[in-house]
């Protein structure tokens, strides 16, 4: 019987090159990896109405006010019983993944608060996890998403203009908090600014740390959170 598959987790805000890093990182092995990440699981994986621009955002990802006092700024994410239980399962299919003896490379937004990191910890004991985290200053951030024009990926023809502005305001209020929230974990194997190293290198710093042996950041976050999981 084969033993665990590797699960690497690039962990980084929006625009910090996890997708294009994992991405890049499956078409370099010759080893069979999955590929999966954060913004397909909340974008199609997840109903929409239950997401933060949804009707039902309460009961699954929504997008409060940090303080109750200033409705109008910035935001943060809150997660109901069916987001919790989302994550989670998403957090299962990754260990099971890694239990069928295939290796999985992960692009994720690894919050402490909702209590991503934690459960994700715990999900994974006794399997082998590398946590990468990619680093550029916060605003190299905010000049690549500016960069991307999400206005031009929503669909305002669908949705119309008045939706979409308040989808673009709202992912605009988000940015600092989740900048904050994903990097608040300092513990990690690798942690790369990829406002000085591209995508190729990225890649390669990965793959040269897993040639040095399994990582140990979740051991030690471990014994930080302990390994139930997350309810």
């Amino acid at each position: 019987m084969t033993g665990p598959g590797q699960i690497v987790v690039v962990n980084g805000t929006s625009g910090s090159g996890k997708s294009t890093t994992c991405e890049l990182f499956q078409k370099r092995q010759d080893d069979y990896w999955l590929l999966y990440g954060i913004d397909h699981f909340t974008a199609n994986t997840l109903p929409a109405k239950f997401g933060h621009h949804g009707p039902r955002a309460a009961e699954g990802i929504e997008a409060v006010p940090i303080d109750s006092a200033d409705p109008d700024g910035p935001l943060r994410w809150r997660f109901g019983p069916k987001g919790t239980a989302a994550f989670a399962a998403l957090h299962e299919w990754m260990a099971a993944t890694s239990r069928q003896g295939l290796n999985v490379v992960f692009d994720h937004l690894l919050m402490s608060d909702p209590p991503v990191l934690q459960d994700l910890v715990r999900r994974t004991v006794g399997l082998p996890v590398l946590l990468v985290t990619l680093k550029p200053p916060f605003e190299v951030l905010e000049r690549r998403v500016a960069e991307r024009r999400m206005d031009k990926k929503i669909p305002v023809d669908l949705l119309g203009e008045d939706a979409a502005r308040k989808i673009i305001d709202r992912l605009t209020r988000l940015r600092p908090w989740f900048y904050e929230e994903v990097y608040r974990n300092e513990v990690s194997d690798l942690v790369i600014d990829t406002s000085v190293h591209g995508p190729e290198e990225v890649c390669e710093m990965i793959e040269t740390r897993l040639a040095e042996g399994p990582g140990t950041a979740f051991d030690i976050l471990r014994e930080r959170f302990g390994t139930a999981p997350v309810r």
